[in-house]
């Protein structure tokens, strides 16, 4: 019991309460955003998280909050794990709730991910210690995007790009372990890297462009058909990944490539195009916002020390 309200163990008997909850938080959420999808099975997306392996959290008449393990020590409350109604400030209850069990099994990075039109949810999260760490984006394609060449040919890359692509996403990698970002994954190796492109044999799921100065790669952009879900449109694409090369930073290889991508997306029947980025990758948290893509959803993150 936190105040007046009986908050009690997320369980299975509970999804349908949490999926009538999440349902309002979303109509709500897309009066803000009108490109997230509107035809939601709101039970299945609840189900869907409610499932992972060690999933725990915590539910009230008035909100639920519930996550499962991921990467090492890490516990996330994913899209679908946390509504309220009324009052947002009964999400510091529900998080009082259901924390402790989680830090007692160890796991001292908490994260969660909150629409971006709530400014009264993401304060109430900021008050319990979170910070935003990432972002989820979307915007509208376009036949005629932001015009720029950069000085670059871009075109449809082919197998015998993965290599390079894979470098490149390497390098992306590794230019997230300096300050501020601080990342603390390894990144793979080049032939490492290589490798899983090579093995990865379902094109259907990929459209690659890269990007050519002096007939050498020096930028790559990936697309990717996520399975829609209550953040992704069913007709959207991903902008899944995107890298220049070191020395070709802030020459426009970015925004060629964006472009193009942005263009073809729209010539090929996809109305919108999603993406993610670090808070802490300072040329991300800049660019992309700059090429119109607006923030749906905030993933924040907190450390127990």
């Amino acid at each position: 019991m936190y105040g007046s309200v009986k908050i009690v163990p997320f369980t299975d008997e509970h999804v349908d309460a949490a999926a009538e909850l999440l349902a309002a938080r979303h109509e709500r959420h897309r009066a803000a955003e009108p490109l997230l999808p509107g035809d939601v099975d709101f039970r299945a997306e609840v189900e869907k998280e409610w499932a992972v392996d060690g999933a725990s959290g915590v539910i009230s008449a008035d909100g639920y909050v519930f996550g499962a393990p991921a990467r090492q020590r890490w516990f996330s409350v994913g899209v679908c794990g946390h509504a309220v109604s009324g009052d947002a400030e009964h999400a510091r209850d529900l998080y009082a709730a259901a924390a402790g069990a989680w830090a007692g099994a160890g796991h001292s990075s908490h994260v969660v991910f909150l629409p971006a039109s709530d400014p009264a949810l993401i304060d109430a999260w900021f008050r319990l210690s979170f910070g935003a760490s990432g972002a989820l984006g979307m915007r509208e394609t376009d036949a005629e995007p932001e015009p720029y060449d950069g000085g670059v040919r871009v075109r449809q890359g082919t197998r015998d790009d993965f290599d390079a692509a894979a470098s490149l996403e390497v390098t992306l990698h590794e230019a997230l372990l300096p300050s501020p970002s601080f990342s603390d994954l390894t990144p793979q190796s080049r032939e490492e890297a290589a490798a899983e492109w090579r093995a990865d044999t379902d094109d259907e799921k990929y459209e690659l462009f890269v990007a050519e100065r002096d007939g050498r790669i020096v930028g790559h952009v990936l697309l990717y058909r996520r399975p829609p879900d209550l953040r992704v449109p069913p007709d959207s694409i991903d902008l899944a990944q995107a890298s220049t090369e070191p020395a070709a930073r802030g020459t426009g290889v970015g925004r060629a490539l964006t472009a193009h991508a942005i263009r073809w997306a729209h010539e090929h029947g996809y109305p919108a195009m999603t993406i993610d980025w670090r808070m802490t990758n300072l040329w991300a948290s800049r660019f992309w916002p700059r090429r119109g893509f607006r923030t749906s959803f905030l993933r924040l993150h907190r450390w127990i020390g």
